[in-house]
Protein backbone atom coordinates (compact mmCIF):
# COMPACT_ATOMS: atom_id res chain seq x y z
CA UNK A 1 0.00 0.00 0.00
CA UNK A 2 1.37 3.40 -0.96
CA UNK A 3 2.58 5.62 1.84
CA UNK A 4 1.18 9.12 1.71
CA UNK A 5 3.70 11.87 2.28
CA UNK A 6 2.57 14.51 4.75
CA UNK A 7 3.26 18.10 3.76
CA UNK A 8 5.68 19.76 6.25
CA UNK A 9 4.01 21.62 9.11
CA UNK A 10 4.35 25.37 9.40
CA UNK A 11 7.76 26.39 10.65
CA UNK A 12 9.51 23.23 9.49
CA UNK A 13 12.30 23.80 6.98
CA UNK A 14 12.42 21.82 3.77
CA UNK A 15 15.52 21.89 1.61
CA UNK A 16 15.38 20.93 -2.06
CA UNK A 17 18.29 19.09 -3.64
CA UNK A 18 20.20 20.96 -6.32
CA UNK A 19 23.54 20.31 -7.96
CA UNK A 20 26.43 21.53 -5.83
CA UNK A 21 24.22 22.61 -2.94
CA UNK A 22 24.75 21.42 0.61
CA UNK A 23 21.70 19.66 1.98
CA UNK A 24 20.32 20.90 5.27
CA UNK A 25 17.03 20.35 7.00
CA UNK A 26 15.72 21.11 10.44
CA UNK A 27 16.54 18.36 12.92
CA UNK A 28 13.39 16.97 14.53
CA UNK A 29 14.92 14.95 17.38
CA UNK A 30 15.71 11.27 17.75
CA UNK A 31 14.66 8.89 15.01
CA UNK A 32 12.07 6.28 15.95
CA UNK A 33 12.32 2.68 14.81
CA UNK A 34 10.14 1.87 11.80
CA UNK A 35 8.28 -1.29 10.90
CA UNK A 36 9.99 -4.01 8.88
CA UNK A 37 10.44 -2.95 5.25
CA UNK A 38 8.00 -4.59 2.83
CA UNK A 39 8.55 -5.33 -0.84
CA UNK A 40 5.26 -3.74 -1.93
CA UNK A 41 4.44 -0.06 -1.59
CA UNK A 42 6.34 3.15 -2.22
CA UNK A 43 8.55 3.23 0.89
CA UNK A 44 12.20 2.11 0.66
CA UNK A 45 14.76 1.82 3.48
CA UNK A 46 18.42 2.45 2.65
CA UNK A 47 21.23 2.57 5.19
CA UNK A 48 23.51 4.43 2.78
CA UNK A 49 24.00 5.05 -0.94
CA UNK A 50 27.64 6.07 -1.06
CA UNK A 51 29.63 5.89 -4.32
CA UNK A 52 27.79 3.04 -6.08
CA UNK A 53 29.33 1.38 -9.14
CA UNK A 54 27.60 2.01 -12.50
CA UNK A 55 26.03 -1.47 -12.35
CA UNK A 56 24.81 -0.87 -8.81
CA UNK A 57 23.45 2.56 -9.78
CA UNK A 58 21.40 1.01 -12.60
CA UNK A 59 19.87 -1.47 -10.14
CA UNK A 60 19.09 1.34 -7.71
CA UNK A 61 17.38 3.34 -10.47
CA UNK A 62 15.24 0.31 -11.37
CA UNK A 63 14.30 -0.06 -7.72
CA UNK A 64 13.39 3.62 -7.45
CA UNK A 65 11.26 3.35 -10.59
CA UNK A 66 9.37 0.45 -9.00
CA UNK A 67 8.74 2.40 -5.80
CA UNK A 68 7.52 5.48 -7.73
CA UNK A 69 5.13 3.33 -9.75
CA UNK A 70 3.86 1.72 -6.54
CA UNK A 71 3.21 5.19 -5.12
CA UNK A 72 1.51 6.45 -8.29
CA UNK A 73 4.20 9.06 -8.82
CA UNK A 74 5.71 9.34 -5.35
CA UNK A 75 8.29 7.39 -3.36
CA UNK A 76 9.52 7.86 0.20
CA UNK A 77 13.13 6.93 1.00
CA UNK A 78 14.23 6.46 4.60
CA UNK A 79 18.00 7.05 4.51
CA UNK A 80 20.05 5.75 7.43
CA UNK A 81 17.63 2.94 8.26
CA UNK A 82 18.27 -0.81 8.21
CA UNK A 83 15.79 -3.12 6.45
CA UNK A 84 14.30 -4.05 9.83
CA UNK A 85 13.52 -0.38 10.55
CA UNK A 86 16.43 0.28 12.94
CA UNK A 87 17.57 3.96 12.74
CA UNK A 88 21.31 3.32 12.48
CA UNK A 89 22.26 6.71 11.03
CA UNK A 90 25.11 8.10 8.93
CA UNK A 91 27.90 10.63 9.30
CA UNK A 92 27.46 14.03 7.67
CA UNK A 93 29.76 13.04 4.79
CA UNK A 94 27.96 9.73 4.20
CA UNK A 95 24.56 11.42 4.31
CA UNK A 96 25.73 14.02 1.78
CA UNK A 97 26.96 11.30 -0.57
CA UNK A 98 23.81 9.21 -0.13
CA UNK A 99 21.55 12.15 -0.95
CA UNK A 100 23.68 13.03 -3.96
CA UNK A 101 23.31 9.46 -5.23
CA UNK A 102 19.56 9.60 -4.71
CA UNK A 103 19.49 12.85 -6.68
CA UNK A 104 21.33 11.16 -9.56
CA UNK A 105 18.84 8.29 -9.48
CA UNK A 106 15.89 10.66 -9.53
CA UNK A 107 17.33 12.68 -12.41
CA UNK A 108 17.39 9.56 -14.58
CA UNK A 109 13.64 9.16 -13.94
CA UNK A 110 12.75 12.85 -14.39
CA UNK A 111 11.87 13.18 -10.72
CA UNK A 112 12.32 15.81 -8.02
CA UNK A 113 13.92 15.13 -4.62
CA UNK A 114 13.01 16.90 -1.38
CA UNK A 115 14.39 16.24 2.11
CA UNK A 116 11.33 16.24 4.33
CA UNK A 117 13.02 15.90 7.73
CA UNK A 118 16.19 14.69 9.40
CA UNK A 119 16.69 13.08 12.78
CA UNK A 120 19.42 11.45 14.86
CA UNK A 121 19.89 7.69 14.73
CA UNK A 122 22.12 5.49 16.83
CA UNK A 123 25.31 6.33 14.92
CA UNK A 124 24.45 9.54 13.07
CA UNK A 125 21.84 11.28 10.94
CA UNK A 126 18.73 9.76 9.36
CA UNK A 127 16.64 11.44 6.68
CA UNK A 128 13.16 11.04 5.23
CA UNK A 129 13.22 11.97 1.55
CA UNK A 130 10.35 12.43 -0.89
CA UNK A 131 10.94 11.57 -4.55
CA UNK A 132 8.14 12.87 -6.75
CA UNK A 133 7.90 12.35 -10.49
CA UNK A 134 7.69 15.57 -12.50
CA UNK A 135 4.54 14.77 -14.40
CA UNK A 136 3.19 16.22 -17.60
CA UNK A 137 -0.45 16.89 -18.42
CA UNK A 138 -0.97 13.26 -19.43
CA UNK A 139 0.60 11.74 -16.34
CA UNK A 140 -0.21 13.05 -12.89
CA UNK A 141 -1.28 11.54 -9.60
CA UNK A 142 -4.90 12.15 -8.61
CA UNK A 143 -6.49 11.66 -5.21
CA UNK A 144 -10.24 12.04 -4.85
CA UNK A 145 -11.51 13.24 -1.48
CA UNK A 146 -15.22 13.13 -0.65
CA UNK A 147 -16.10 15.89 1.82
CA UNK A 148 -18.99 14.72 4.00
CA UNK A 149 -20.67 15.67 7.27
CA UNK A 150 -23.76 17.31 8.67
CA UNK A 151 -25.38 20.36 7.09
CA UNK A 152 -23.79 23.70 8.07
CA UNK A 153 -20.54 22.00 9.15
CA UNK A 154 -18.52 24.17 6.74
CA UNK A 155 -17.75 21.66 3.96
CA UNK A 156 -18.20 24.01 1.00
CA UNK A 157 -16.47 26.88 2.81
CA UNK A 158 -13.39 24.77 3.52
CA UNK A 159 -13.18 23.58 -0.10
CA UNK A 160 -13.52 27.14 -1.34
CA UNK A 161 -10.70 28.34 0.92
CA UNK A 162 -8.37 25.45 -0.03
CA UNK A 163 -8.88 25.72 -3.78
CA UNK A 164 -8.94 29.52 -4.08
CA UNK A 165 -6.47 30.45 -1.35
CA UNK A 166 -8.75 33.16 0.05
CA UNK A 167 -10.28 33.20 3.52
CA UNK A 168 -14.02 33.49 3.99
CA UNK A 169 -15.32 36.96 4.82
CA UNK A 170 -17.73 35.65 7.46
CA UNK A 171 -20.71 35.99 5.12
CA UNK A 172 -20.16 32.96 2.91
CA UNK A 173 -17.91 34.34 0.17
CA UNK A 174 -15.71 31.22 0.03
CA UNK A 175 -18.57 28.79 -0.55
CA UNK A 176 -19.88 30.87 -3.45
CA UNK A 177 -16.98 29.50 -5.51
CA UNK A 178 -18.27 25.97 -4.92
CA UNK A 179 -22.05 26.33 -5.26
CA UNK A 180 -23.52 25.47 -8.65
CA UNK A 181 -27.10 26.71 -8.40
CA UNK A 182 -28.84 29.91 -7.40
CA UNK A 183 -30.94 28.30 -4.68
CA UNK A 184 -27.76 26.98 -3.05
CA UNK A 185 -26.34 30.49 -2.89
CA UNK A 186 -29.60 31.82 -1.47
CA UNK A 187 -30.00 29.30 1.37
CA UNK A 188 -26.29 28.51 1.86
CA UNK A 189 -26.73 24.74 1.62
CA UNK A 190 -25.32 22.28 -0.90
CA UNK A 191 -27.94 20.22 -2.73
CA UNK A 192 -25.89 18.99 -5.72
CA UNK A 193 -22.51 17.35 -6.22
CA UNK A 194 -19.70 19.82 -6.91
CA UNK A 195 -16.10 19.06 -7.91
CA UNK A 196 -13.16 21.34 -7.20
CA UNK A 197 -9.45 20.61 -7.74
CA UNK A 198 -6.23 21.68 -6.05
CA UNK A 199 -2.92 21.01 -7.81
CA UNK A 200 0.51 20.45 -6.26
CA UNK A 201 3.71 20.72 -8.25
CA UNK A 202 6.81 18.53 -7.79
CA UNK A 203 8.02 20.78 -4.96
CA UNK A 204 4.72 20.51 -3.06
CA UNK A 205 3.62 24.10 -3.78
CA UNK A 206 -0.07 24.74 -4.53
CA UNK A 207 -0.51 25.54 -8.22
CA UNK A 208 -3.88 27.25 -7.65
CA UNK A 209 -2.16 30.12 -5.83
CA UNK A 210 0.56 30.78 -8.43
CA UNK A 211 -1.20 33.61 -10.29
CA UNK A 212 -3.29 36.66 -9.48
CA UNK A 213 -6.28 35.32 -11.39
CA UNK A 214 -8.00 31.99 -10.83
CA UNK A 215 -6.34 29.44 -13.15
CA UNK A 216 -8.46 27.12 -15.27
CA UNK A 217 -8.54 23.39 -14.62
CA UNK A 218 -6.42 22.73 -17.71
CA UNK A 219 -3.77 25.19 -16.48
CA UNK A 220 -3.73 23.55 -13.06
CA UNK A 221 -3.42 20.07 -14.57
CA UNK A 222 -0.61 21.19 -16.89
CA UNK A 223 1.55 22.42 -14.00
CA UNK A 224 0.71 19.77 -11.40
CA UNK A 225 2.36 16.52 -10.42
CA UNK A 226 -0.43 15.70 -7.99
CA UNK A 227 -4.07 16.77 -8.08
CA UNK A 228 -6.53 16.62 -5.20
CA UNK A 229 -10.13 16.44 -6.37
CA UNK A 230 -12.60 17.50 -3.69
CA UNK A 231 -16.12 16.08 -4.06
CA UNK A 232 -18.46 18.43 -2.19
CA UNK A 233 -21.51 16.49 -1.02
CA UNK A 234 -24.80 17.55 0.54
CA UNK A 235 -25.12 17.34 4.32
CA UNK A 236 -28.88 17.72 4.73
CA UNK A 237 -30.92 14.58 5.36
CA UNK A 238 -33.17 15.59 2.47
CA UNK A 239 -30.33 15.00 0.01
CA UNK A 240 -28.94 11.73 1.40
CA UNK A 241 -29.56 9.94 -1.92
CA UNK A 242 -27.48 12.57 -3.73
CA UNK A 243 -24.68 12.07 -1.22
CA UNK A 244 -24.84 8.29 -1.67
CA UNK A 245 -24.66 8.72 -5.44
CA UNK A 246 -21.62 10.98 -5.11
CA UNK A 247 -19.82 8.51 -2.83
CA UNK A 248 -20.37 5.62 -5.24
CA UNK A 249 -20.15 7.30 -8.67
CA UNK A 250 -16.96 9.31 -8.04
CA UNK A 251 -15.09 6.46 -6.29
CA UNK A 252 -13.21 8.60 -3.73
CA UNK A 253 -9.87 7.49 -2.29
CA UNK A 254 -10.52 9.23 1.02
CA UNK A 255 -13.43 10.75 2.89
CA UNK A 256 -13.02 13.91 4.95
CA UNK A 257 -15.68 14.10 7.65
CA UNK A 258 -16.46 17.66 8.74
CA UNK A 259 -17.73 18.15 12.30
CA UNK A 260 -19.15 21.54 13.20
CA UNK A 261 -17.66 23.01 16.37
CA UNK A 262 -21.02 24.39 17.41
CA UNK A 263 -22.98 21.16 16.96
CA UNK A 264 -20.57 18.26 17.39
CA UNK A 265 -21.29 14.77 16.07
CA UNK A 266 -24.89 14.57 14.87
CA UNK A 267 -27.13 11.94 13.35
CA UNK A 268 -26.11 12.82 9.78
CA UNK A 269 -22.43 12.81 10.75
CA UNK A 270 -22.84 9.19 11.84
CA UNK A 271 -24.84 8.38 8.69
CA UNK A 272 -22.12 9.75 6.42
CA UNK A 273 -19.35 8.06 8.40
CA UNK A 274 -21.23 4.78 8.21
CA UNK A 275 -21.58 5.20 4.46
CA UNK A 276 -17.81 5.76 4.10
CA UNK A 277 -17.08 2.68 6.21
CA UNK A 278 -19.55 0.57 4.23
CA UNK A 279 -17.81 1.58 1.00
CA UNK A 280 -14.40 0.96 2.63
CA UNK A 281 -13.27 4.52 2.02
CA UNK A 282 -10.49 5.74 4.34
CA UNK A 283 -11.91 8.55 6.45
CA UNK A 284 -10.49 11.35 8.61
CA UNK A 285 -12.37 13.68 10.93
CA UNK A 286 -11.97 17.48 10.81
Amino acid sequence: MAQEWEEPVEGEEVEELRVGKTVSCEMVGLAEALQQEVEEGNCEYKWKLCDPTPERLDKLVSQLKWRIEEGLGEAVYEIGFEDDGTPRGLSDEEMEKSLDTLKQMAAKLDSHVTVVRTSMGKEGKCAEVLVRHIADMRHFMELRIAVIGNVDAGKSTLIGVLTKGKLDNGRGSARMNVFRYRHEAENGRTSAISLQIMGLDAKGDVVNYSSLRDPSWSEIAEKSSKILTFVDLAGHEKYIKTTMFGMTAHVPDYAMVMVGGNMGVTKMTKEHLGLALALKVTSNDF
